[in-house]
């Protein structure tokens, strides 16, 4: 899949709120996964246990589970099932992972959004949120072109996010950057550039300055360099970076005389690609810190990729930076590249409430495999469901994805007035406590 969070901008609402909800967009993540496909289930049923509400004073209703969706439904939770199974009981394991989240009010691939009056006050409320519910760090993802000295307001996107670096450490939370490029030529990003007329070495030698920029002004604990790179090369076209081995060169030239200071500085693979681990071989000759991991979608072939990616870095004494992961809403034998069909089917549908009881599964989960290999570094992705969702309902079901995505983050607007959080939210905490 994508996990690419990807979505269309909101509408501008009077007030406050409008700042809220133009910047609570759910921002695309500057990334793509192609699914795999999954086998046919039974029915689910009707209901399904909702997660620990352990932030607020009353457990929510637990949400049914429409009919259309039941197949689907029950997939996902077979798809969990299995990868409890493969996991075994919770072992006591000494390991303390930083559990973070995105911070998608900072997506790079917003644009000039970033720059509008507010987005600062949404990142400040979406921090102090974040450390509610318990959140040690926040992910960022800054987008290639945006900091090139040629390109319009790169000093102001420079600054922008130089601000929200300072806010993020004001905070005591870890600060974990995603270098990427841009979704330009897609409805996931406002931003416009022509890969085609750029070199490959110049675009290296740019890549390696915005690096710098970013260990320089922001000073970031994690910095990856490449987490995605069949989406790199389906977005740039550059086939220099397609294989194991050109990834791995590119990322070498890249890192060859930088200063990374306190920086550390990784790359990786995700888990829907099988030569994931062959990427992630050529990655540790480089020198770099640590691996990145991207989880999407779930399936049995994508968890032991991710598996085999944990296996590769630790042989090579490296930690696992798990900076993208969400559940991803596919039933059987669907497949999805969203970044490059433009669907947002995928994510329209997840914008419901009755997901819920998957997300904590989901959560419980990702938190296991992480406590269990050793993972340093934890972060999911579309955090906007933290605080709004919509109810499944007659009025609502067949609603159109960029009014849903509207109305959830209308919802999102007000739980973050009112300090409160989606079950999906407080699912979120109580995996990061361990509950």
């Amino acid at each position: 899949m994508s996990h690419s969070g990807f979505v269309l901008p909101v509408r501008f609402l009077p007030g406050l709120v409008s700042v809220l909800v133009a910047a609570l967009v759910f921002a695309a993540a500057c990334s793509s996964k192609q699914t795999e496909e999954q086998g046919t289930a039974a029915p689910a049923t009707a209901t399904a246990a909702a997660p620990t509400a352990a932030l607020s004073r009353t457990a929510p209703a637990v949400p049914a589970v429409p009919a259309d969706y039941a197949v689907m439904y029950q997939s996902l939770s077979q798809a969990l099932d299995s990868w409890q199974k493969q996991l075994g009981a919770p072992q006591p394991s000494g390991a303390t992972p930083v559990f973070g989240a995105h911070l998608l009010v900072a997506n790079g691939n917003r644009g000039t959004a970033l720059l509008a009056p507010g987005t600062v006050q949404v990142v400040d409320a979406s921090l102090d949120s974040f450390k509610k519910l318990g959140v040690r760090g926040v992910t960022i993802s800054i987008s290639f072109p945006l900091l090139n000295a040629d390109q319009p307001n790169a000093a102001d996107y420079l600054a922008f996010y130089t601000t929200v670096a300072q806010h993020v450490r004001a905070r005591g939370l870890t600060l974990a950057v995603e270098q990427h490029i841009a979704f330009s030529g897609t409805v996931f990003s406002s931003i416009q550039f022509d890969y085609s007329k750029l070199p490959f070495d110049q675009f290296v030698a740019l890549f390696q300055e915005m690096s710098r920029k970013i260990i320089d002004r922001l000073h970031p604990d994690f910095l990856t360099l490449l987490s995605e790179p069949d989406t790199f090369a389906k977005l740039t076209g550059y086939r220099e970076a397609s294989t194991p081995q050109g990834a791995a060169a590119m990322i070498g030239r890249v890192v060859q005389g930088l200063d990374r200071g306190q920086t550390k500085v990784g790359a990786g693979a995700g888990s829907w690609l099988t030569n994931a681990p062959d990427y992630d071989t050529a990655f540790v000759r480089l020198g770099l810190d640590y691996i990145d991991l991207h989880i999407y979608p779930v399936t049995d072939a994508t968890i032991a990729t991710a598996q085999r990616v944990v296996d590769v870095a630790k042989a090579a004494g490296k930690p696992v930076v798990l900076d993208e992961a969400w559940l991803f809403k596919i039933g059987p034998g669907e497949r999805a590249d969203t970044a490059f069909d433009q669907s947002t089917e995928a994510f329209r549908r997840d914008t419901f409430s009755f997901w819920s009881p998957l997300d904590a599964r989901f959560f419980g989960l990702v938190a296991q495999f992480a406590r269990a290999n050793g993972i340093a570094y934890v972060s999911p992705f579309w955090t906007t469901l933290f605080w709004g969702n919509v109810d499944y309902s007659a009025a609502t079901k067949d609603l159109p994805y960029a009014r849903l995505e509207q109305m959830a983050n209308q919802a999102a607007t007000r739980a973050l007035t009112e300090g409160t959080f989606t079950p999906t939210g407080e699912a979120y905490g109580a995996a990061i406590r361990g509950k």
